[in-house]
């Protein structure tokens, strides 16, 4: 969460610092020129007006409009009426619907740059060969060794390209940090594995991150329920199930460039 939330702020940021160069060369051309609805627009981050659905820390879920973010707090306006969530109190943020496994991603939002999709072939790599990793028998620390190479890479692609202006490059940052996310929170869970019990079971209690994850993904629940408990093994699955998921849209959106 809170790499998603540096990478909105990042784009915040870049979005209205570029705003602000457009609309001072505009000035130096002309003042007697009125401004144009589009030229007032420029300045304005791609992600401002957008839908976005809120999860937070106390299972509360919230979806309207994104209307402002800070370095502590989002701004929503979701049935008219506006509110502020602090960051510290967010569990997941995302934009948009999430599609069905299988639907295919709207390419009504453009296409993404080459350069761009070079950069982000590296990080699908990456992820594709952790997701290939994921069979039974697959070891806790090569699955961390692999996760902090992917972390390195995908962070550094996230700061590289946060400030686009594309929605389809967007979207991608987008969804990486989305799978990074899943992945990450995977690790946390089968860290609890050990030593919690002997079954491969935790309970919805024994971590933070168990409750976050339930709160994005109530249908993990089912899947993993064992009594009043949760199997870890079929968390796991999940996650990277859901992970796949992210990295498969945003490999359908880079594929045109390359």
């Amino acid at each position: 969460m809170k790499l998603l939330a540096a990478t909105l702020i990042l784009s915040f940021l870049a979005g209205s610092s570029a705003g602000a160069q457009k609309r001072r060369k505009a000035t130096r051309r002309s003042r007697s020129t009125p401004a144009k609805s589009a030229e007032a627009d420029a300045g304005k981050p791609a992600a401002l007006g957008s839908t976005v659905t809120i999860v937070t820390r106390n299972g509360d879920r919230l979806a309207g409009e994104l209307l402002g973010l800070t370095a502590y707090s989002v701004r929503l306006r979701a049935d008219n009426l506006e509110s502020a969530i602090a960051l510290d109190t967010i569990a997941s943020l995302s934009f948009g619907s999430t599609p069905r496994p299988g639907e295919r991603v709207n390419q009504s939002i453009g296409r993404v740059r080459v350069d761009f999709a070079r950069d982000a072939a590296a990080a699908l790599g990456l992820f594709q060969s952790l997701e290939s990793s994921l069979k039974p028998g697959f070891d806790y620390t090569d699955y961390g060794q692999q996760l902090a190479e992917l972390r390195r890479l995908t962070e550094l692609f996230i700061t590289k390209h946060s400030a686009t202006d594309n929605p389809a490059e967007a979207r991608v940052v987008c969804m990486f940090a989305a799978a990074l996310n899943d992945y990450s929170w995977a690790r946390t869970i089968w860290t609890l594995k050990f030593g919690r019990s002997g079954d491969g079971t935790v309970a919805d209690t024994d971590s933070q991150v168990i409750g976050d994850v339930l709160g994005l993904y109530p249908d993990l629940r089912g899947l993993a329920a064992t009594g009043n408990r949760l199997s870890v093994e079929k968390l796991l699955t999940g996650l990277w199930r859901k992970a796949a998921e992210q990295t498969d849209r945003a490999r359908t959106l880079v594929a045109p460039a390359r």
